[in-house]
């Protein structure tokens, strides 16, 4: 008799969804959109801000003899370094102020006589790890004009081998995008199921549902099945798109780790939380207008503070902590455990149980309000 409930409620769902079905394929085509447009500017900005970018530096040859202009020379060249001219008219203390460049190297006279070593400045706000890159490099080439060494990088990697692993920190582009707004697409699913809910309201039908034996609770899931459903079915697609189909565009692949097989139980787990919001939201709201309303800005309050709209790497420690109230950075999170870190699904669990808490939650207030709305 139970299965039989459930099958009719979820008949019902279904048929109302069909009538809605715009909706339900923009629910699609919106974080399809969002994954290209989103990981061509996460490689124009966080990609080159991360691995390729160069630093503008000038360089003053005060000395002018050999060795000097061999330094200069080979500062120039190196990849690292974009060099820039100092105009003329410009003080020296200036060019971090106008932010004409971020280092200043002056190679002094008496350095090829070992009496003056080469000076280096550095733009007050330039990052730390830049600091320390440019100090680096500066000192290899230095050390090669004065120990009369050709290339120092090759002497040093034939005793340091640096043993190279995917990166289980940062993710690339496409790794960030494509779960990131996945799960911030699946949040959406309550704007389609509070419009459901309050068009049954409106007309009567929930009304009719309770003068039947059906419980609450059989009421609020057969409503959640469907879109359950949906949202699993989304996210699975989402990764044919960013695994197949987007790096022929975009030209970055997609590393899906050691242990892919865990975004099952993952997805299983962020879809429960998804529709458990969702329903919240549909017992929650009175119209049409609020049921819009809350849904887009509980999705994107929870997508700025879990990390999809800023990277969480990149965030300051204060928003890192912060983030962890936000349901999808623990998801988003799940799944960077498995791109990036082939972590065990010990690591992963811990993030599970934080979601499936909140989906029980969400399910249970709306069991009890979905009776007196």
């Amino acid at each position: 008799m139970f299965l039989r409930k459930l099958k009719e409620l979820f008949k019902k769902e279904v048929l109302i969804l069909l009538r809605d079905w715009q909706t339900i394929m923009l629910l699609f085509f919106m974080p399809v959109a969002l994954i290209f447009f989103m990981t061509l500017a996460l490689q124009g900005v966080y990609t080159e801000r991360l691995y390729e970018r160069q630093i503008p530096l000038v360089i003053e040859n005060e000395s002018n003899l050999p060795r000097a202009n061999m330094l200069e020379e080979k500062i120039q060249d190196d990849k690292l370094f974009r060099r820039v001219e100092l105009p003329e008219d410009m003080d020296r203390d200036r060019i971090f102020e106008l932010g004409k460049a971020q280092a200043l190297v002056i190679i002094p006279e008496g350095f090829d006589s070992g009496e003056k070593p080469v000076e280096i400045s550095f733009d007050p706000v330039l990052d730390y790890g830049y600091k320390l890159a440019i100090r680096t490099v500066l000192t290899s080439l230095t050390v090669e004009v004065v120990m009369g060494i050709d290339n120092l990088e090759a002497v040093v990697a034939s005793l340091i081998v640096e043993k190279e692993k995917p990166n289980r920190y940062v993710p690339s582009p496409i790794q960030q995008t494509v779960p990131a707004y996945a799960i911030f697409a699946m949040f959406f699913i309550a704007i389609p199921m509070s419009t459901g809910f309050l068009k049954e309201k409106n007309d009567g039908t929930l009304q009719r549902l309770f003068t039947y034996a059906v419980s609450t609770d059989l009421v609020a899931l057969g409503k959640t099945i469907p879109y359950y459903i949906i949202n699993v079915v989304q996210f699975f697609l989402m990764m044919v798109v960013g695994v197949l189909i987007a790096p022929y565009f975009i030209g970055t692949s997609f590393h899906l780790g050691e242990n892919p097989g865990y975004m099952i139980p993952v997805t299983l787990v962020v879809a429960a939380a998804t529709t458990g919001f969702g329903v919240l939201v549909a017992v929650l709201v009175r119209t049409h207008e609020q049921a819009s309303t809350m849904a887009a800005t509980g999705a994107i309050l929870m997508a700025v503070l879990g990390g999809i709209m800023v990277p969480y790497f990149a965030m300051p420690v204060f928003m890192k902590k912060l983030a962890m109230i936000s349901p999808i950075y623990w998801a988003h999170q799940a799944y960077l455990d498995i791109f990036l870190r082939d972590a065990a699904f010990s690591v992963i669990l811990p993030k599970l149980i934080v979601l499936t808490l909140f989906a029980g939650i969400c399910f249970y207030i709306a069991g009890r309000r979905v009776k007196w709305i």
